[in-house]
């Protein structure tokens, strides 16, 4: 699993390193490691139940090793994985790399008789989109009759005939990633999208992903406040670096 892979990355460089801070909001969730790096992954708040025991070791975090809680991204409960992968990323996520810098609107072509899928709705990028190409299909895990959109089980029908897809990197947090990436073998670009990206073009080009484009933690201090306080996508661009890295 593409999962393993990022742990396996991860532990090679947590070299000792302890949890410093973490924050779980109602948009993103934030990990903060020695040295004060950071990682971001989406929380999923709408599966996380509706009882009071949400994360059983809510409290002892600070100071947990970090290659103890990289392991919880591969966890069924969706916070313990959010935390995983945004530690993950805190480590591999470097602010201080050379990084391409820019939108993913711009960094991918469409005309208008290409047919375009993606799996989790972007709006900003599916608003550009409806402008470029009328052939699209948009595929959510849980779909309301008259939205328009498709359900997850029939990307395996309809993904095949794409000719660019975009994926949203919560995927790697529900650990569905492994079953769609194999259906966008036709696509000629396929998108990792989202501040719960990682940037790790080795991992990533071996499964048929052509971009990635995601987030870097500039400033430590002000993300952690904006997480707290609720902050989701735009809230964070004052603290947050957008990063292109084409495979």
């Amino acid at each position: 699993m593409i999962v393993d892979e990022l742990i396996d990355r991860a532990l090679s460089m947590a070299q000792s390193k302890k949890v410093k801070d973490v924050r779980a909001g109602l948009g993103y969730t934030c990990v903060m490691l020695e040295g004060g790096i950071c990682g971001l992954a989406y929380t999923f708040r709408n599966e996380l139940g509706c009882c009071c025991g949400i994360l059983d070791v809510a409290g002892s975090l600070i100071g947990m090793n970090a290659d103890e809680v990289i392991l919880w991204a591969k966890e069924s409960n969706r916070l313990k994985a959010a935390i995983g992968l945004a530690a993950i990323n805190a480590l591999i996520n470097d602010p201080d790399n050379n990084w391409d810098t820019g939108n993913v609107l711009n960094a991918f072509t469409l005309s208008e008789s290409d047919t375009f899928g993606m799996v989790g709705a972007f709006h900003p990028i599916l608003s550009k989109v409806k402008t470029m190409t009328k052939n699209i299909y948009v595929f959510e895990q849980n779909v309301l009759e008259g939205s328009g959109l498709y359900p997850a089980e029939t990307m395996q029908l309809y993904l095949p005939q794409c000719d660019v897809v975009v994926i949203t990197a919560t995927s790697i947090i529900n650990h569905t990633i492994d079953g769609i990436l194999p259906y966008c073998k036709n696509a000629k670009e396929v998108c990792l999208v989202g501040p719960s990206t990682p940037l790790c073009p080795e991992i990533f080009g071996k499964y048929n992903t052509t971009l990635l484009a995601g987030s870097v933690v500039k400033n430590g201090e002000l993300i952690l406040q904006i997480i707290s306080q609720g902050g989701g996508t735009m809230s964070m661009k004052p603290a947050i670096g957008q990063v292109l890295v084409r495979i």
